[in-house]
């Protein structure tokens, strides 16, 4: 190790790394998504998998160069104190990335033909649609006439899709996109 590695360093850029770790194991462990026939599933996409791993795999990378190889230029601490904040960055990237596949994991998403269900609510009829209202956030929130809610990930796979479908059923298509029935 370098003589400017401290434990409080090391500590605070191995928690996102550890947190990343844990919730990965979490996801595939607690919440692994089962495929029903019929069924389509929102579920993590390639963007969310390549933002985990690739922060992850630069974390890593960073903080080993931090940890073990430093730099010899005169100006070696400043670019080491630049790769710690990178290497924790990275790490606090990779840890959001799986907390968002970790979140769409629990929700378990999924419809066929008019019926939405997810975990925490039965099986409810597109139709009763209430509100269908698109956030800036890159998420959509979907409220039932029961008072059931859902906030629908657009970053997701199939997202769009299931957005456009209680769109077309309730005619709340734009006018510009046909309806797809």
């Amino acid at each position: 190790m370098q003589e400017y590695v401290t434990m409080f360093g090391l500590a605070l850029l191995s928690v996102p790394l550890a947190a990343t770790l844990a919730l990965l194991l979490v996801s595939q462990a607690f919440c692994r998504l089962q495929a029903d026939p019929g069924w389509r599933l929102v579920r993590p996409g390639l963007g969310y998998w390549t933002a985990l791993w690739l922060s992850l795999a630069l974390a890593i990378l960073i903080g080993w160069v931090w940890l073990f190889v430093g730099s010899s230029r005169s100006d070696g601490a400043t670019q080491m104190q630049i790769a710690w904040w990178l290497a924790f960055l990275f790490a606090c990237g990779a840890a959001f990335s799986a907390l968002r596949i970790v979140r769409l994991h629990r929700l378990s998403l999924r419809w066929r033909g008019e019926t939405v269900r997810w975990r925490g609510a039965g099986d409810l009829p597109m139709r009763k649609l209430r509100t269908l209202t698109t956030h800036p956030f890159g998420y959509a929130s979907a409220a039932f006439a029961d008072g059931a809610r859902v906030r629908i990930d657009l970053a997701a796979l199939n997202a769009a899709e299931l957005v456009e479908k209680l769109e077309d059923v309730n005619g709340l298509a734009r006018e510009e996109r046909v309806p797809e029935h």
